[in-house]
Protein backbone atom coordinates (compact mmCIF):
# COMPACT_ATOMS: atom_id res chain seq x y z
CA UNK A 1 0.00 0.00 0.00
CA UNK A 2 2.70 2.80 0.87
CA UNK A 3 4.41 1.87 -2.64
CA UNK A 4 0.89 2.76 -4.66
CA UNK A 5 0.64 5.91 -2.62
CA UNK A 6 3.50 6.83 -3.41
CA UNK A 7 3.54 6.48 -6.93
CA UNK A 8 0.01 8.15 -7.21
CA UNK A 9 1.45 10.95 -5.86
CA UNK A 10 4.23 10.73 -7.94
CA UNK A 11 1.86 10.22 -11.16
CA UNK A 12 -0.26 13.35 -10.37
CA UNK A 13 2.95 15.61 -9.89
CA UNK A 14 3.87 14.54 -13.58
CA UNK A 15 0.74 15.63 -14.82
CA UNK A 16 0.21 18.73 -13.29
CA UNK A 17 4.10 19.36 -14.83
CA UNK A 18 2.67 18.79 -18.34
CA UNK A 19 -0.44 20.90 -18.10
CA UNK A 20 1.49 23.73 -16.66
CA UNK A 21 2.12 26.01 -19.26
CA UNK A 22 -0.28 28.90 -18.14
CA UNK A 23 1.26 28.41 -14.54
CA UNK A 24 3.87 31.15 -13.10
CA UNK A 25 6.93 30.69 -12.56
CA UNK A 26 5.90 30.72 -8.43
CA UNK A 27 4.05 26.90 -9.66
CA UNK A 28 6.98 25.87 -11.05
CA UNK A 29 9.03 26.05 -8.56
CA UNK A 30 6.58 24.76 -5.80
CA UNK A 31 6.23 21.68 -8.09
CA UNK A 32 9.93 20.92 -8.47
CA UNK A 33 9.96 21.33 -4.72
CA UNK A 34 7.60 19.12 -4.22
CA UNK A 35 9.11 16.57 -6.99
CA UNK A 36 12.32 16.63 -5.20
CA UNK A 37 10.27 15.65 -1.61
CA UNK A 38 8.24 13.34 -3.47
CA UNK A 39 11.08 11.62 -5.02
CA UNK A 40 12.95 11.82 -1.59
CA UNK A 41 10.25 9.95 0.39
CA UNK A 42 10.24 6.94 -2.44
CA UNK A 43 14.04 6.86 -1.94
CA UNK A 44 13.47 6.35 1.97
CA UNK A 45 11.28 3.46 1.30
CA UNK A 46 13.65 1.52 -0.32
CA UNK A 47 16.17 -0.55 2.12
CA UNK A 48 19.69 -0.04 0.91
CA UNK A 49 21.91 -2.51 -0.19
CA UNK A 50 24.55 -1.48 2.46
CA UNK A 51 21.15 -2.37 5.65
CA UNK A 52 20.74 -5.65 3.85
CA UNK A 53 24.67 -7.00 3.53
CA UNK A 54 24.76 -5.76 7.13
CA UNK A 55 21.28 -8.01 8.04
CA UNK A 56 22.97 -10.95 6.00
CA UNK A 57 26.28 -10.69 7.46
CA UNK A 58 25.97 -9.12 10.79
CA UNK A 59 29.79 -8.12 11.92
CA UNK A 60 31.51 -10.63 14.50
CA UNK A 61 31.56 -8.80 17.90
CA UNK A 62 34.80 -10.18 19.92
CA UNK A 63 33.58 -12.63 22.78
CA UNK A 64 33.86 -12.45 26.50
CA UNK A 65 36.60 -14.63 28.20
CA UNK A 66 34.64 -17.99 29.37
CA UNK A 67 37.47 -19.61 30.71
CA UNK A 68 36.71 -18.70 34.23
CA UNK A 69 33.22 -20.24 34.23
CA UNK A 70 34.57 -23.56 34.42
CA UNK A 71 35.20 -22.48 38.24
CA UNK A 72 31.34 -22.02 38.26
CA UNK A 73 30.47 -25.58 40.59
CA UNK A 74 29.42 -25.87 44.48
CA UNK A 75 30.27 -29.67 43.97
CA UNK A 76 34.04 -30.00 45.99
CA UNK A 77 34.71 -32.92 43.60
CA UNK A 78 34.74 -31.20 40.63
CA UNK A 79 36.80 -28.32 42.36
CA UNK A 80 39.56 -30.46 43.26
CA UNK A 81 40.12 -31.50 39.63
CA UNK A 82 40.55 -28.08 37.99
CA UNK A 83 43.44 -26.63 37.21
CA UNK A 84 45.14 -23.56 39.91
CA UNK A 85 44.55 -19.93 38.78
CA UNK A 86 48.14 -18.23 37.67
CA UNK A 87 48.56 -16.10 40.88
CA UNK A 88 48.02 -19.36 43.16
CA UNK A 89 50.52 -20.29 45.43
CA UNK A 90 54.13 -18.78 45.39
CA UNK A 91 52.83 -16.58 42.34
CA UNK A 92 50.57 -14.87 44.29
CA UNK A 93 51.13 -10.88 43.34
CA UNK A 94 48.72 -8.22 44.31
CA UNK A 95 49.50 -5.73 42.58
CA UNK A 96 49.65 -7.58 39.30
CA UNK A 97 46.48 -9.15 40.26
CA UNK A 98 44.96 -5.58 40.69
CA UNK A 99 45.76 -4.62 37.43
CA UNK A 100 44.11 -7.48 36.01
CA UNK A 101 40.89 -6.60 38.43
CA UNK A 102 41.12 -3.34 37.27
CA UNK A 103 40.41 -4.80 33.27
CA UNK A 104 37.35 -6.72 33.93
CA UNK A 105 34.47 -6.16 32.07
CA UNK A 106 31.86 -4.10 32.69
CA UNK A 107 28.45 -5.21 33.56
CA UNK A 108 28.20 -8.64 35.26
CA UNK A 109 26.87 -9.80 38.19
CA UNK A 110 28.58 -10.29 41.33
CA UNK A 111 29.02 -13.91 41.08
CA UNK A 112 30.55 -13.42 37.93
CA UNK A 113 32.62 -11.04 39.53
CA UNK A 114 33.54 -13.51 42.86
CA UNK A 115 34.81 -16.58 39.94
CA UNK A 116 36.95 -13.87 38.08
CA UNK A 117 38.61 -13.73 41.21
CA UNK A 118 38.81 -17.43 41.85
CA UNK A 119 40.00 -18.15 38.62
CA UNK A 120 42.91 -16.10 39.37
CA UNK A 121 44.08 -17.46 42.23
CA UNK A 122 42.35 -21.02 42.72
CA UNK A 123 45.01 -23.26 44.62
CA UNK A 124 45.77 -26.01 42.88
CA UNK A 125 44.08 -29.65 45.23
CA UNK A 126 44.60 -32.04 42.33
CA UNK A 127 47.34 -33.98 44.81
CA UNK A 128 44.12 -34.44 46.84
CA UNK A 129 42.05 -36.09 44.58
CA UNK A 130 45.02 -38.30 43.44
CA UNK A 131 45.72 -39.16 46.62
CA UNK A 132 42.07 -40.13 47.26
CA UNK A 133 41.37 -42.18 44.42
CA UNK A 134 44.94 -44.22 45.59
CA UNK A 135 43.86 -44.91 48.84
CA UNK A 136 43.99 -48.36 49.85
CA UNK A 137 42.29 -49.71 52.63
CA UNK A 138 42.82 -53.41 52.08
CA UNK A 139 45.91 -54.79 54.31
CA UNK A 140 47.97 -57.60 53.03
CA UNK A 141 47.18 -61.67 54.24
CA UNK A 142 49.16 -62.48 57.87
CA UNK A 143 52.83 -63.66 56.81
CA UNK A 144 53.78 -67.01 57.33
CA UNK A 145 54.68 -67.97 60.59
CA UNK A 146 58.00 -66.57 61.29
CA UNK A 147 60.97 -69.21 61.38
CA UNK A 148 58.70 -71.36 61.92
CA UNK A 149 57.90 -74.84 60.17
CA UNK A 150 55.05 -76.08 61.79
CA UNK A 151 53.40 -73.03 62.50
CA UNK A 152 52.27 -71.48 59.21
CA UNK A 153 48.18 -71.15 58.81
CA UNK A 154 48.04 -71.88 55.59
CA UNK A 155 44.60 -70.52 54.95
CA UNK A 156 45.85 -66.95 56.05
CA UNK A 157 49.84 -67.45 55.48
CA UNK A 158 51.60 -66.90 52.35
CA UNK A 159 53.91 -69.81 52.87
CA UNK A 160 52.97 -73.96 51.95
CA UNK A 161 54.34 -76.11 54.44
CA UNK A 162 55.43 -79.48 53.08
CA UNK A 163 56.49 -82.49 55.96
CA UNK A 164 57.77 -86.14 55.05
CA UNK A 165 58.79 -88.50 56.95
CA UNK A 166 61.45 -90.68 56.21
CA UNK A 167 60.33 -94.07 58.42
CA UNK A 168 63.04 -97.01 59.13
CA UNK A 169 61.53 -100.22 58.55
CA UNK A 170 65.21 -102.24 59.14
CA UNK A 171 65.35 -105.60 60.51
CA UNK A 172 66.62 -103.87 63.58
CA UNK A 173 63.09 -101.97 64.47
CA UNK A 174 61.37 -105.47 65.27
CA UNK A 175 62.95 -105.26 68.93
CA UNK A 176 60.54 -104.85 71.58
CA UNK A 177 60.00 -102.22 74.12
CA UNK A 178 57.57 -102.65 76.95
CA UNK A 179 55.95 -105.70 75.34
CA UNK A 180 55.62 -103.70 72.11
CA UNK A 181 57.89 -103.38 68.89
CA UNK A 182 60.19 -100.15 68.36
CA UNK A 183 58.13 -99.94 64.78
CA UNK A 184 54.63 -100.16 66.41
CA UNK A 185 55.78 -97.47 68.85
CA UNK A 186 56.90 -95.38 66.16
CA UNK A 187 53.89 -95.75 64.09
CA UNK A 188 51.94 -95.10 66.92
CA UNK A 189 53.91 -91.65 67.41
CA UNK A 190 54.25 -90.64 63.68
CA UNK A 191 50.81 -91.27 63.24
CA UNK A 192 49.38 -89.20 66.31
CA UNK A 193 52.19 -86.35 65.15
CA UNK A 194 50.75 -86.09 61.43
CA UNK A 195 47.09 -85.46 62.19
CA UNK A 196 48.02 -82.62 64.93
CA UNK A 197 49.61 -80.44 61.94
CA UNK A 198 48.44 -77.54 60.83
CA UNK A 199 44.97 -77.60 58.37
CA UNK A 200 46.59 -77.20 55.18
CA UNK A 201 49.81 -78.43 55.66
CA UNK A 202 51.15 -80.85 53.19
CA UNK A 203 52.12 -84.37 54.18
CA UNK A 204 54.16 -87.20 52.67
CA UNK A 205 55.72 -90.46 54.00
CA UNK A 206 58.75 -92.41 52.43
CA UNK A 207 59.54 -95.81 54.05
CA UNK A 208 63.10 -97.37 53.35
CA UNK A 209 64.82 -100.68 54.44
CA UNK A 210 61.47 -102.42 54.16
CA UNK A 211 62.37 -105.08 51.63
CA UNK A 212 64.55 -108.35 52.27
CA UNK A 213 65.82 -109.38 55.22
CA UNK A 214 68.81 -108.75 57.08
CA UNK A 215 70.99 -111.08 55.43
CA UNK A 216 74.22 -110.60 53.18
CA UNK A 217 72.66 -111.96 50.79
CA UNK A 218 69.47 -109.74 50.81
CA UNK A 219 71.49 -106.45 50.98
CA UNK A 220 71.58 -104.89 48.05
CA UNK A 221 67.72 -105.37 46.79
CA UNK A 222 66.84 -104.30 51.05
CA UNK A 223 69.69 -101.31 50.18
CA UNK A 224 67.85 -100.03 47.32
CA UNK A 225 64.37 -100.14 49.26
CA UNK A 226 62.94 -96.69 49.51
CA UNK A 227 59.74 -95.65 48.34
CA UNK A 228 56.90 -92.93 48.81
CA UNK A 229 53.69 -95.17 50.17
CA UNK A 230 51.95 -91.70 51.04
CA UNK A 231 52.63 -89.33 47.88
CA UNK A 232 52.99 -85.39 48.77
CA UNK A 233 49.74 -84.42 49.77
CA UNK A 234 46.32 -82.93 51.97
CA UNK A 235 46.32 -85.11 55.00
CA UNK A 236 43.70 -87.96 54.82
CA UNK A 237 43.56 -89.69 58.61
CA UNK A 238 42.28 -93.13 56.79
CA UNK A 239 44.64 -92.81 53.89
CA UNK A 240 47.53 -92.33 56.06
CA UNK A 241 47.04 -94.70 58.44
CA UNK A 242 46.67 -97.52 56.03
CA UNK A 243 49.82 -96.34 54.51
CA UNK A 244 51.60 -96.55 57.41
CA UNK A 245 49.75 -99.83 58.26
CA UNK A 246 51.57 -101.43 55.15
CA UNK A 247 54.72 -102.34 56.02
CA UNK A 248 57.09 -104.71 58.66
CA UNK A 249 60.68 -104.46 59.55
CA UNK A 250 62.89 -106.09 57.42
CA UNK A 251 66.11 -105.55 56.15
CA UNK A 252 68.91 -103.09 56.21
CA UNK A 253 69.13 -99.28 56.51
CA UNK A 254 69.64 -96.80 53.34
CA UNK A 255 69.50 -93.74 55.07
CA UNK A 256 71.50 -91.35 52.92
CA UNK A 257 69.46 -93.15 49.73
CA UNK A 258 66.61 -91.96 51.26
CA UNK A 259 67.62 -88.22 52.05
CA UNK A 260 68.48 -88.19 48.36
CA UNK A 261 65.49 -89.89 47.15
CA UNK A 262 63.92 -86.79 49.26
CA UNK A 263 65.19 -84.36 46.98
CA UNK A 264 63.41 -85.91 43.80
CA UNK A 265 60.22 -86.33 46.11
CA UNK A 266 60.04 -82.47 46.50
CA UNK A 267 62.19 -80.71 43.48
CA UNK A 268 59.18 -78.70 42.75
CA UNK A 269 58.90 -77.61 45.87
CA UNK A 270 60.83 -74.57 45.83
CA UNK A 271 60.26 -71.08 46.44
CA UNK A 272 60.16 -68.24 49.25
CA UNK A 273 56.94 -69.01 49.69
CA UNK A 274 57.54 -72.99 50.54
CA UNK A 275 58.81 -74.72 53.74
CA UNK A 276 60.26 -77.85 53.55
CA UNK A 277 60.71 -80.38 56.54
CA UNK A 278 61.73 -83.33 57.03
CA UNK A 279 61.78 -86.20 59.84
CA UNK A 280 63.65 -88.76 60.16
CA UNK A 281 62.61 -91.52 62.49
CA UNK A 282 65.51 -94.71 62.74
CA UNK A 283 66.91 -97.04 65.05
CA UNK A 284 70.13 -97.09 63.57
CA UNK A 285 72.81 -95.62 61.63
CA UNK A 286 73.61 -95.96 57.91
CA UNK A 287 74.09 -99.33 57.03
CA UNK A 288 74.20 -99.20 53.23
CA UNK A 289 77.89 -97.45 52.38
CA UNK A 290 76.20 -94.11 51.88
CA UNK A 291 76.93 -90.60 53.49
CA UNK A 292 73.87 -89.33 54.96
CA UNK A 293 75.71 -86.38 56.03
CA UNK A 294 76.89 -85.36 52.68
CA UNK A 295 72.99 -85.74 51.53
CA UNK A 296 71.29 -84.69 54.27
CA UNK A 297 73.82 -80.81 53.87
CA UNK A 298 72.86 -81.32 49.81
CA UNK A 299 69.27 -81.67 50.48
CA UNK A 300 69.99 -78.24 53.06
CA UNK A 301 71.56 -76.40 50.30
CA UNK A 302 69.55 -77.05 47.39
CA UNK A 303 66.72 -75.18 46.17
CA UNK A 304 64.16 -77.45 48.36
CA UNK A 305 66.14 -75.75 51.55
CA UNK A 306 64.84 -78.55 53.56
CA UNK A 307 65.64 -78.84 57.34
CA UNK A 308 66.33 -82.86 58.02
CA UNK A 309 65.21 -83.43 62.18
CA UNK A 310 66.04 -87.40 63.41
CA UNK A 311 64.64 -89.01 65.91
CA UNK A 312 66.67 -91.52 67.25
CA UNK A 313 64.56 -94.39 68.58
CA UNK A 314 67.06 -96.51 71.05
CA UNK A 315 70.27 -95.52 69.67
CA UNK A 316 73.62 -96.71 71.32
CA UNK A 317 76.06 -93.30 72.12
CA UNK A 318 78.21 -94.13 68.57
CA UNK A 319 74.46 -94.00 66.90
CA UNK A 320 73.94 -90.74 68.57
CA UNK A 321 76.86 -89.47 67.53
CA UNK A 322 76.17 -90.24 63.71
CA UNK A 323 72.71 -89.13 63.45
CA UNK A 324 73.80 -85.75 65.18
CA UNK A 325 75.54 -85.05 61.95
CA UNK A 326 73.32 -85.96 60.15
CA UNK A 327 70.45 -83.57 61.80
CA UNK A 328 73.05 -80.84 61.83
CA UNK A 329 74.22 -81.29 57.91
CA UNK A 330 70.70 -80.52 57.60
CA UNK A 331 70.29 -77.73 59.59
CA UNK A 332 67.63 -79.36 62.00
CA UNK A 333 67.40 -81.16 65.29
CA UNK A 334 68.09 -84.51 66.80
CA UNK A 335 66.52 -86.28 69.66
CA UNK A 336 66.76 -89.73 71.22
CA UNK A 337 63.88 -91.54 72.58
CA UNK A 338 63.96 -94.50 73.87
CA UNK A 339 60.09 -95.47 75.27
CA UNK A 340 56.46 -94.86 74.01
CA UNK A 341 57.09 -92.04 76.81
CA UNK A 342 59.68 -89.94 75.74
CA UNK A 343 58.04 -90.25 71.95
CA UNK A 344 54.98 -88.21 73.50
CA UNK A 345 57.09 -86.24 75.31
CA UNK A 346 59.46 -85.42 72.33
CA UNK A 347 55.91 -84.41 70.12
CA UNK A 348 54.43 -82.99 73.02
CA UNK A 349 57.83 -80.43 73.00
CA UNK A 350 56.99 -80.00 69.32
CA UNK A 351 53.06 -79.07 70.21
CA UNK A 352 54.27 -76.65 72.35
CA UNK A 353 56.84 -75.13 69.71
CA UNK A 354 53.66 -74.85 67.36
CA UNK A 355 51.89 -73.08 70.42
CA UNK A 356 54.61 -70.58 70.85
CA UNK A 357 55.40 -70.10 67.02
CA UNK A 358 51.34 -68.86 66.70
CA UNK A 359 51.44 -66.78 69.40
CA UNK A 360 54.40 -64.93 68.45
CA UNK A 361 53.02 -64.96 64.91
CA UNK A 362 49.92 -63.56 66.48
CA UNK A 363 51.80 -60.98 68.07
CA UNK A 364 54.25 -60.02 65.03
CA UNK A 365 51.07 -59.70 62.68
CA UNK A 366 49.12 -57.79 65.57
CA UNK A 367 51.76 -55.30 65.28
CA UNK A 368 52.55 -55.04 61.47
CA UNK A 369 48.76 -54.15 61.17
CA UNK A 370 48.92 -51.38 63.64
CA UNK A 371 52.10 -50.31 62.42
CA UNK A 372 50.95 -49.79 58.96
CA UNK A 373 47.27 -48.91 60.11
CA UNK A 374 48.80 -45.80 61.64
CA UNK A 375 51.34 -45.01 58.53
CA UNK A 376 48.57 -44.74 56.75
CA UNK A 377 45.75 -42.52 58.79
CA UNK A 378 49.02 -40.42 59.67
CA UNK A 379 49.23 -39.99 56.05
CA UNK A 380 45.95 -39.27 55.42
CA UNK A 381 45.92 -36.84 58.21
CA UNK A 382 49.06 -35.06 56.39
CA UNK A 383 47.19 -34.91 52.80
CA UNK A 384 44.16 -33.56 54.43
CA UNK A 385 45.64 -30.89 56.85
CA UNK A 386 47.82 -29.60 53.49
CA UNK A 387 44.53 -29.46 51.81
CA UNK A 388 42.73 -27.50 54.43
CA UNK A 389 46.35 -25.42 54.58
CA UNK A 390 45.77 -24.36 50.92
CA UNK A 391 41.88 -23.20 51.36
CA UNK A 392 42.87 -20.85 54.41
CA UNK A 393 45.74 -19.30 52.36
CA UNK A 394 43.03 -19.74 49.05
CA UNK A 395 40.87 -17.79 51.08
CA UNK A 396 42.91 -15.14 52.43
CA UNK A 397 43.61 -13.83 49.04
CA UNK A 398 40.25 -13.79 47.76
CA UNK A 399 39.09 -11.94 51.13
CA UNK A 400 41.82 -9.32 49.71
CA UNK A 401 40.89 -8.89 46.22
CA UNK A 402 36.90 -8.93 47.26
CA UNK A 403 37.80 -6.49 49.47
CA UNK A 404 39.98 -4.29 46.51
CA UNK A 405 36.74 -4.72 44.14
CA UNK A 406 34.53 -3.63 46.24
CA UNK A 407 36.56 -0.37 46.87
CA UNK A 408 36.75 0.42 43.00
CA UNK A 409 32.80 0.18 42.95
CA UNK A 410 31.37 4.14 42.57
CA UNK A 411 28.33 4.45 43.87
CA UNK A 412 26.15 3.39 40.98
CA UNK A 413 28.28 0.29 40.85
CA UNK A 414 27.81 -0.92 44.12
CA UNK A 415 24.87 -3.43 43.11
CA UNK A 416 28.21 -5.40 42.07
CA UNK A 417 29.70 -5.67 45.01
CA UNK A 418 30.87 -9.09 45.79
CA UNK A 419 29.46 -10.14 49.95
CA UNK A 420 32.24 -11.19 52.60
CA UNK A 421 30.23 -14.26 53.24
CA UNK A 422 30.15 -15.37 49.19
CA UNK A 423 33.63 -15.50 49.37
CA UNK A 424 34.03 -17.56 52.06
CA UNK A 425 31.77 -19.83 50.65
CA UNK A 426 34.41 -22.16 48.43
CA UNK A 427 36.94 -22.25 51.20
CA UNK A 428 34.26 -23.73 53.72
CA UNK A 429 32.46 -26.58 51.28
CA UNK A 430 36.85 -27.59 49.95
CA UNK A 431 37.73 -28.37 54.21
CA UNK A 432 34.49 -30.19 54.70
CA UNK A 433 35.14 -32.17 51.48
CA UNK A 434 38.83 -32.69 52.57
CA UNK A 435 37.78 -33.76 56.12
CA UNK A 436 34.93 -35.88 55.33
CA UNK A 437 37.00 -37.70 52.85
CA UNK A 438 39.88 -38.07 54.46
CA UNK A 439 38.17 -39.15 57.79
CA UNK A 440 35.87 -41.76 55.77
CA UNK A 441 39.13 -43.80 54.45
CA UNK A 442 40.65 -43.21 58.16
CA UNK A 443 37.73 -45.04 59.91
CA UNK A 444 37.38 -47.87 57.02
CA UNK A 445 41.84 -48.18 57.71
CA UNK A 446 40.51 -48.37 61.64
CA UNK A 447 37.50 -51.02 61.33
CA UNK A 448 39.37 -53.53 58.41
CA UNK A 449 42.92 -53.30 60.82
CA UNK A 450 40.38 -53.98 63.79
CA UNK A 451 38.64 -56.71 61.88
CA UNK A 452 42.19 -58.36 60.71
CA UNK A 453 43.34 -58.38 64.04
CA UNK A 454 40.53 -60.22 65.82
CA UNK A 455 41.20 -62.76 63.10
CA UNK A 456 44.91 -63.18 63.73
CA UNK A 457 44.29 -63.39 67.48
CA UNK A 458 41.36 -65.85 67.61
CA UNK A 459 42.63 -67.99 64.86
CA UNK A 460 46.33 -68.39 66.91
CA UNK A 461 44.27 -68.69 70.26
CA UNK A 462 42.12 -71.36 68.31
CA UNK A 463 45.21 -73.22 67.13
CA UNK A 464 46.78 -72.92 70.69
CA UNK A 465 43.92 -74.67 72.27
CA UNK A 466 44.00 -77.59 69.54
CA UNK A 467 47.36 -78.31 70.69
CA UNK A 468 47.00 -78.18 73.92
CA UNK A 469 43.74 -80.47 73.97
CA UNK A 470 45.80 -83.29 71.35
Amino acid sequence: MRKLKIFGCFLFTALLILGGCSNNGNEKEAANKEKEKQTEEVENTQPSKEVVSEAEEPEETEQPDEEFRKYFTEDPEEMVQLEPGPYSGDNYDLEAIKKEIDQFPQGETPEDYYYRLVALVAEDYRFFYEAMQDVDTDYEDPSAHPDGELGTPPETGSKQLNVQILFDASGSMRAEIGGKSRMALAKEAVNDFVKELPEGVNVSLRVYGHKGTGSDADKELSCSSSEVVYPLGAFEQKKFSKALDQFDPAGWTPLAASIEAAMDDLKDETGENVENIIYVVSDGVETCDGDPVKAAERLNQSDIQAIVNIIGFDVDDAGQKALKKVAKAGKGEYATVRSQQDFQKFFEQEKQALRAEWQEWSNKNNSQYIQSQHERVDELFEIENRATDLTKIEEEHLDELVAYWNETLSEEESKQKILAIHAGKRGRTLRSYAFKTAVAYRDQLRSKGLEIRDQVRNKAREERDRLKEE
